[in-house]
């Protein structure tokens, strides 16, 4: 992407009728190949923070809970036996769940129980993490991200003590589910589902077409020189 982002750039100096049609090539390449990019880790998917929620105030564990922008909602138990809010855990210490775990966080349990991530105003993002945990020993993630009611993506991870997992997609997407299975690569089942330390994040793919619309108008200036 770098090295195409770098021949729009060189190409501002050509002529406008030209740098358009080259502009229209980038974007048509980029959104036949888009899709939904899970990766591991902080930083891996959100590098400017928009919207967070650490679920310090969520203590009820209610659903429909709203915190920094974002919505939350889940299936499944309604207190998950008194887990995850409210300074209440049902381990040791909530790190257990994942090493990003702390203090409040969101859990639900159930036959394919999942948490809901959305954003308040109901628009789209484009790139999400969260400190994924379960309530099994091993971790053993799905995930399923939606838009206008349509899935768009899915996909299973293991890991042995919970992961930050971070979900990308340029044509974005209104909702992201969690589940948390016994087993790996499970699609359904009894789900525990646990997450903390929600980040969405800018700049979304808006801001690539401004910079575009700079370097059209940078070569018609240039023309005109």
């Amino acid at each position: 992407m770098k090295k195409s982002l770098g021949k729009v750039a060189r190409a501002a100096s050509l002529s406008a009728p030209l740098l358009a049609a080259l502009l229209a090539s980038f974007a048509a390449a980029n959104q036949a190949s888009a899709a939904v990019i899970a990766t591991f880790g902080q930083g891996s998917a959100v590098w400017n923070t928009a919207y967070s929620a650490r679920f310090d105030g969520n203590t009820t564990l209610s659903n429909q809970y709203r915190e920094g922008g974002l919505l939350f909602s889940y299936t499944g138990s309604g207190n998950n036996n008194g887990c995850g809010y409210a300074g209440i855990d049902c381990y040791d210490d909530p790190s257990e769940l994942s090493p990003a775990f702390d203090g409040n966080y969101m859990a639900t349990a159930g036959s394919n129980a999942y948490i809901s991530i959305r954003r308040g105003d109901g628009l789209d993002f484009h790139s999400v993490e969260f400190a994924a945990g379960s309530g099994y020993l091993n971790l053993n993630g799905y995930w399923k991200t939606f838009n206008n009611g349509l899935q768009t993506g899915s996909g299973n991870f293991t890991k042995p003590d919970g992961a930050i997992l971070g979900l990308a997609d340029v044509n974005g997407f209104d909702e992201v589910r969690y589940y948390a299975f016994a087993s790996a690569n499970r699609t359904s089942g009894f789900s525990a589902a646990a997450i903390d330390d929600v980040r969405v994040g800018l700049p979304e793919p808006g801001s690539i077409v401004l910079l575009i619309s700079g370097l059209l108008g940078l070569g018609c200036m240039r023309r005109r020189r």
